[in-house]
């Protein structure tokens, strides 16, 4: 009896233990407008992870008007990262969305609140694994 008390302690803590080093399961977006919403949530935590997870693993943002880019999650969770350091909330102004099967054309007015930081941004989406995500996301519209 002690052996059989033993074996169930032990599985018992593997299960525990594998469920906390489980990464983080972040919600899949069922819309653009979902999509948006999660942004501007993960923006306002300063959670870099959830952020990143909005995107393609092949998707780009655009940088600047010469058109540097940020291809792929690193790079993207490295351009977004300074953006955190503001102590603002994001807001989406106003949005225009048109979607063709799996895939989404977005132009979408964007604020942090209390600042004079804003842009109209140019978004394609897709719809893939379950979810909306970015495959092109070029926040200023260059």
């Amino acid at each position: 009896m002690n052996l059989v008390k033993t074996l169930l302690l032990l599985v018992s803590f593997f299960v525990v233990n594998a469920k906390a080093d489980a990464p983080l399961e972040y919600p899949k977006p069922q819309s653009p407008d979902e999509l948006h919403s999660l942004f501007a949530q993960y923006f306002d935590a300063k959670d870099l992870n959830g952020l990143t997870t909005l995107f393609a693993a092949n998707a780009t943002f655009i940088l600047d008007r010469d058109g540097r880019r940020a291809t792929g999650h690193k790079e993207i969770a490295k351009a977004l990262k300074p953006y955190l350091s503001f102590d603002s909330k994001m807001q989406t102004l106003s949005k225009s969305i048109h979607i063709n099967g799996n895939i989404a054309l977005i132009r979408s007015q964007w604020k942090l609140a209390d600042s004079d930081i804003s842009g109209t941004a140019l978004e394609v989406m897709t719809f893939q694994q379950g979810g909306w995500v970015y495959l092109i996301d070029n926040p200023n519209g260059f």
